[in-house]
């Protein structure tokens, strides 16, 4: 099995329905999935974008073990960015999926457009489109400016 060496683990509460949306959705590949009589218990996706190509995981929860879903519209503890070649056609493939927009696509600063959704599984999704030139000064002085303008 050809996996990422970072492999994130997905814990959703309907894993065929989250699967079936991160494949319309996100464009993913079905590497394998696991089974326990009807239910998908784990399950090995990949995700190839302008970025390169990524493997993870979407699994069962477990509440006694400690791997617990998201809530649909509840708080996270964590995100994932996918770089895409056009964040605004990724942004439309996934809420047409069933997604919910929680960032509309729009240039953060010249050379970096973002966009965000929430899947059904409750987990947050950003699409970063970065052209060749951006630098990590650039993504610097646009965090910079954002905080301040959080601040006033």
């Amino acid at each position: 099995m050809d996996l990422s060496p970072l492999h994130p683990n997905l814990t959703v509460d309907d894993p065929r329905a989250a699967i079936d949306f991160y494949v319309a959705g996100l464009g993913a590949e079905v590497i394998d999935t696991v089974t326990a009589g009807d239910a998908i218990i784990h399950s090995d996706l990949r995700i190839s974008t302008a970025g390169g190509s990524s493997t993870f995981t979407v699994a069962a929860a477990f509440p006694a073990e400690g791997a617990v879903a998201p809530a649909p519209d509840g708080g996270t503890t964590g995100s994932f960015t996918l770089t895409v070649d056009d964040a605004d056609a990724a942004h439309a493939r996934a809420v047409a999926a069933g997604a919910t927009s929680t960032q509309e696509p729009g240039d953060w600063f010249p050379g970096f457009r973002q966009a965000a959704v929430r899947c059904p599984a409750g987990h947050r999704w950003f699409f970063a489109q970065v052209a060749d030139h951006v630098t990590p000064t650039d993504v610097q002085r646009a965090s910079d400016a954002w905080m301040a303008e959080q601040s006033s």
